[in-house]
């Protein structure tokens, strides 16, 4: 019998964590704290970088409308370079004709200006004239209420002294809608700079198309199954925004026609600049259509003193735009898309809060594109199906 000399120590559990096992981070409180700590750095780039942002967006919109003509003027021999130019030369020939054309009912329009805010100056005169405001109602109220615990506590009530008025000359400062007056001339700038910059960028991913395409699919990864899926992402969201472009013009289109008849019966001057006002509103779901009718019940409340005629205007013009806006979007979007229109909502509100009106515009092509990634990729099927209809 063989004794052995060296006994095998018994094996002993390694506590240390292993790459890939268990570790400290594998926890799912901490995993779900990263992602919202990852969420929020995201959320205050996307906010604080929006000047930088915004161009590059439009500019993306921009590409995925204007790519079919571009390809159509490639495939007639033009040169890539010159047939994206040619086309952005197109899109702002049209938004420069667009504008000239409504040049001369806006011209009308703010000659009226002047006119309809001395009515509601004189209509805010003689209601305080006839009637003491709310916030005198309300001192006089407090004033009574204070003398009434004086007398029921014993004590007298201590007798004002009126101080001798002092005339005081007030600094001619400007008031808060001169303030809003200047800084809308400076946003105007702003945003037809914001515009030409956009534009520019299209321009250059227009003329870089299958180039950009080639590096984007070489950037995706070595597999092949990485360069299909990016691929068909790109794809997809380039026909998704298309469809969503068309649709929002066919219904923007369909809005204008619809309300022009109405402001016309309604006895508004300049209906065809209403009925334009209305249709581009509409690019903004929802918002815009409840920012024309407000605008209509407000210009009708400073030309008749009846407020109720003012609300009358408003809901009958609400009504006719969302009718044809939802009517007309949904059966659409049926035959389209399928997407949640409550989803679509948040999406947008969220994007206005963070870039402004620029993202109450481009808010819902950022959530089609989303959504166009979450269908395609496997662990975000969940927020896919949120988003669907």
């Amino acid at each position: 019998m063989k004794i052995p000399l060296f006994k095998r120590a018994p094996p002993t559990k390694n506590t240390a964590p292993v790459a890939g096992g268990d570790s400290a981070f594998s926890s799912p409180a901490i995993k779900n704290a990263l992602i919202i700590i990852a969420l929020a750095c995201v959320i205050f780039f996307l906010r604080y970088a929006r000047d930088f942002l915004i161009p590059m967006a439009m500019a993306m919109v921009f590409a995925a409308v204007l790519d079919p003509i571009t390809r159509r003027l490639r495939g007639i021999g033009i040169n890539t370079s010159i047939a994206a130019g040619l086309t952005v030369l197109l899109a702002l020939v049209v938004m420069s004709g667009s504008i000239y054309l409504v040049t001369d009912d806006v011209a009308a329009a703010v000659e009226k200006l002047p006119a309809l805010s001395q009515g509601l100056k004189d209509r805010a005169k003689n209601e305080q004239a006839a009637a003491p405001s709310t916030v005198t109602k309300l001192t006089e109220a407090a004033t009574n209420l204070e003398e009434a615990a004086s007398t029921l506590s014993g004590t007298p009530p201590t007798a004002t002294k009126t101080a001798p008025r002092v005339e005081v000359r007030s600094e001619s400062r400007p008031s808060w809608i001169r303030a809003q007056l200047s800084t809308g001339s400076t946003t105007v700038i702003q945003v037809v700079g914001q515009i030409l910059l956009a534009l520019l960028i299209t321009h250059f991913i227009l003329a870089a198309g299958p180039m950009l395409r080639r590096k984007l699919l070489r950037a995706s990864g070595t597999r092949p199954h990485h360069r299909a899926l990016m691929r068909r992402i790109l794809a997809q969201s380039c026909k998704q925004v298309q469809l969503y472009v068309v649709i929002l013009m066919v219904t923007n289109v369909a809005v204008g026609l619809a309300v022009w008849p109405v402001f016309y019966l309604l006895g508004f001057e300049q209906h065809g600049l209403w009925a334009l006002f209305a249709a581009v509103a509409h690019i903004v779901p929802y918002v815009g259509s409840v920012a024309v009718a407000a605008a209509a019940a407000f210009v009708t409340y400073l030309e008749s003193p009846a407020i109720f005629e003012a609300v009358n205007v408003g809901a009958i013009v609400l009504v006719v735009v969302s009718l044809v806006a939802t009517l007309l979007s949904t059966w659409l979007q049926s035959r389209t898309s399928r997407m949640n229109q409550v989803a679509v909502f948040v999406g947008i509100m969220f994007w206005g809060w963070l870039w402004g009106l620029w993202g109450l515009f481009l808010g819902a092509p950022i959530v089609v594109i989303v959504k166009v990634i979450c269908d395609n990729v496997n662990s975000l099927r969940g927020a896919a199906r949120l988003l669907g209809d």
